[in-house]
């Protein structure tokens, strides 16, 4: 089956940079994931005051979430996807983790969006044995529509 090109495009981009005056943010359960840049757009709202982006056009959306992880002995942490209307609806198959010492972590899935959907990457847990929590240095966030 053939595809045609799907017009007008639409796709959307946030990051968080390691850059040397940006800092290195604790992840804690409950919260989002804190972006600092606001990359190419169309058709989207990339927000970094809310952490999210936003899609103005329904249709199935490629998402791919990357998280730069510094953990210490035994920690661990738990990443979704999610759908920001209620701040609770993971996307289905949207779970990724990390343990270990540093890593670098993230998915890339495919869901249907509606016209006003925002999504973030939510910190869905976090385990920290010794007190101090897991932290990370840089992030990604990109959407692409791929089909109606």
């Amino acid at each position: 089956m053939r595809t045609k090109n799907l017009k007008p495009f639409t796709y959307g981009s946030l990051y968080k940079q390691d850059l040397p005056h940006d800092k290195i943010i604790p992840l804690v359960t409950g919260n989002l994931i804190d972006f600092t840049i606001a990359g190419p757009y169309q058709n989207t709202r990339p927000d970094i005051s809310s952490n999210s982006i936003t899609v103005h056009n329904s249709g199935v959306y490629q998402i791919t979430a990357d998280v730069s992880v510094i953990l210490e002995e035994e920690q661990t942490v738990k990443f979704n996807i999610n759908r920001l209307h209620d701040g609770s609806d993971p996307l289905i198959g949207s779970t990724f983790d990390a343990n270990g010492i540093s890593t670098i972590t993230g998915i890339n899935v495919q869901a249907y969006l509606y016209a006003g959907d925002a999504i973030g990457i939510f910190i869905a847990d976090t385990f920290a044995p010794r007190g101090r929590l897991p932290r990370y240095n840089r992030a990604s966030l990109t959407l692409h529509l791929i089909g109606y």
